[in-house]
């Protein structure tokens, strides 16, 4: 009876507002987070941070722990795991991509040997290019912009003003919404767009387990694969076969635990700055690097994925890209990484409402028995 009762349309949604109304209506959404973009960016990045820190904020309510003091234990114990991640990995990181940087020309200059084999390559082919200089006019296009980039990197290190305002701005939203987050759930099931308080009650339980199962695995699964890419290519570099993935291991693991988070396209973005760098030396280092990153993805694929994300998280690779592309639009590369973990919250809020929210049919109803034509026989 209540399977029943759960799976009735209660919502329909007329004609006119399927017409007109939607349609307008996106447009506006559209046009309103272009216009405050930045603004529906804080508050998005802060309820999701309320949303993945309030399951232990509650954990501490239940030990009867004060939720004020729950908050702040949490929050405390939050910002010092991320503090610790990133002095853990961002200085060695950063040192190993400005080295890297450096080092890119006198590696392109030193690599005759692979030029060399390129260029046989190209002759055996009917390729008419002289490998030599078009490598030649690369390393000096890198030289030229390697100073401008590694100042680049350190004004990104330095200048913090605007990143750390909007931080700051982000915590104490989210701060806020942990407090307030009873009277905001409260809210929302009193003012369900069903009328049923056990609705809203259920709403409020599938949005918030969909944020903190996505997140929790996802980390979870960018640790895994970046520590994975960072022992591969230090062991490829300890067999000899790149000679650089053991320096720059550390960067190579970072850079694919990012990327990881980005679903479909993050695993091949993931291999581009090792395969480059393996190229450089020869083709062969190459290969050996993207057989180990086609290993390390099938393992993936085929073991962690289904383990760690099962199958609810999963979502059609085109509303992906559109969602990264969208975030894009809105909000750069943060925009992007911020639309990741409500691809999952948006899909279970329509599978939620699926089963709750009906259209108005278009086509005409048949003719009720006793009406005009009720008498006559069928042909």
């Amino acid at each position: 009876m209540e399977e029943a009762r759960t799976t009735e349309k209660r919502i329909i949604v007329p004609k006119w507002v399927q017409i007109a109304a939607i349609p307008a209506l996106l447009v506006v959404a559209w046009l309103f987070m272009g216009a405050i973009g930045e603004a529906i960016f804080i508050f998005l990045a802060a309820a999701l941070i309320a949303l993945v820190l309030n399951p232990l904020v509650r954990g501490l309510e239940r030990a009867r722990v004060p939720r004020a003091l729950g908050v702040f234990v949490v929050y405390v114990a939050f910002v010092a795991a991320l503090v610790g991640a990133g002095l853990l990995v961002i200085p060695p990181m950063i040192h190993q991509l400005r080295s890297l940087l450096n080092e890119i020309p006198s590696m392109v200059n030193g690599a005759q040997s692979s030029i060399e084999r390129l260029q046989t390559v190209a002759d055996r082919f009917g390729v008419r290019v002289d490998v030599a200089a078009k490598v030649d006019e690369l390393a000096r296009s890198l030289a030229a912009h390697i100073p401008s980039v590694s100042r680049g990197l350190v004004a990104i290190g330095v200048s913090f003003v605007r990143l750390v305002t909007i931080t700051i701005i982000i915590v104490v939203v989210s701060i806020y919404m942990l407090l307030q987050a009873r009277r905001i759930s409260r809210y929302v099931i009193d003012h369900f767009p069903t009328g049923e308080r056990d609705d809203g009650a259920q709403y409020v339980r599938v949005a918030q387990g969909a944020v903190v199962n996505y997140v929790k695995a996802q980390i979870l699964l960018s640790v895994a694969l970046g520590a994975s890419v960072g022992a591969a290519m230090w062991f490829l570099s300890a067999i000899h076969l790149f000679p650089s993935g053991g320096k720059y291991a550390v960067f190579f693991g970072a850079w694919t635990g990012v990327m990881e988070a980005i679903p479909y396209l993050g695993p091949v973005l993931a291999a581009v700055p090792p395969t480059f760098v393996a190229l450089i030396h020869s083709p062969l280092s190459a290969m050996w690097v993207v057989i180990t990153f086609i290993l390390i993805q099938q393992i993936e694929g085929h073991v962690l994925v289904p383990v760690i994300m099962g199958s609810r998280f999963r979502v059609n690779p085109l509303i992906v890209i559109f969602a990264i592309l969208a975030g894009g639009e809105i909000r750069g590369v943060a925009g992007m990484f911020l639309a990741i973990p409500l691809i999952p919250l948006a899909r279970e809020t329509i599978v939620f409402f699926r089963a709750r929210v009906g259209l108005e049919g278009w086509r005409r109803e048949p003719a009720q028995a006793g009406g005009a034509g009720a008498g006559t026989p069928p042909a």
